[in-house]
């Protein structure tokens, strides 16, 4: 049971939730204790995803695995004409996916599915979409175990590790919905995977066309990874991005990069 206050206080499933401002054009974010949070892999992919949106035209978009909608919300904030579904398994992240949807009035522009992203509903198998985006989990159950991590609940644990279909279920979903004709398939991923997402893509007949390696500062090494892949482009041009660091080294406080991303109007120049 989930209904909206006065004091602009939500409850879902027995808590209370006080919605934060996410920093883009008023919006705001519900976050429950026991879903994976927004992070900055979450802010940066939802930037990502955007710089490779139809530009001028109706965009269709497609996240894989949403949780609680932050990065669909973050997208619909940059891509103005954008069209977004989110597809999430877990349900207690899809009600608060659609209790985010419903605080920011954009029942017409973004869309939740609660299901199995290998077992689309047919209004979703029926679509091609100009982007999907997605951060898969990042560990596919070989490595490390949930006890091993700091998880708090089995709903941030199905959000992290690999229960619920591997990195290559993942990646043969994102082809098949991504649009022939120069659609493009946009995630973030721990960089120990990069080799094998770039194969993973090869097999789906996607061509990496971008790759940006994310670090806490220049003395860092990458926490993350972008990547881009073109469909239906085989002789795409591929480029390695110069990497983006989040904080100066010493001072602690962000780059000029970091503070373009998170607090500037979008722009597409550093893809």
């Amino acid at each position: 049971m989930t209904h909206l206050s006065d004091s602009m206080t939500v409850t879902i499933e027995g808590g209370k939730i006080v919605p934060e401002d996410l920093g883009r054009d008023g919006l705001k974010l519900l976050q429950h204790k026991d879903c994976y949070k927004l992070d900055t892999a979450s802010v940066l992919l939802a930037w990502f995803a955007a710089s490779f949106a139809r530009k001028g035209k109706p965009c269709e978009m497609l996240e894989l695995g949403s949780g609680t909608g932050g990065v669909s919300l973050l997208a619909s904030a940059r891509c103005k004409n954008a069209r977004i579904d989110g597809v999430e398994l877990v349900e207690l992240a899809y009600k608060v996916f659609c209790e985010n949807i419903r605080l920011n009035h954009l029942e017409e522009r973004v869309s939740a599915y609660n299901c199995d992203l290998r077992d689309l509903p047919p209004e979703l198998k029926n679509k091609a979409y100009d982007v999907v985006f997605m951060n898969p989990p990042f560990y596919d159950g070989t490595k490390g175990s949930v006890t091993d991590t700091a998880v708090k609940s089995e709903h941030e644990a199905a959000a992290r590790f690999a229960d619920s279909g591997v990195l290559e279920d993942f990646i043969r979903v994102q082809s098949l919905r991504t649009r022939t004709s120069g659609g493009y398939a946009v995630m973030c991923i721990s960089p120990d995977r990069v080799p094998e997402c770039f194969a993973l893509y090869s097999k789906y007949k996607i061509t990496p066309v971008r790759l940006l390696t994310v670090h806490a500062n220049a003395g860092k090494p990458a926490f993350l990874a972008l990547i881009a892949g073109k469909k239906g482009a085989p002789n795409a041009e591929f480029k390695a991005l110069p990497p983006l660091f989040i904080n100066e080294e010493g001072s602690g406080g962000l780059t000029r990069q970091a503070v373009h991303i998170y607090e500037e109007e979008h722009t597409d120049c550093f893809i």
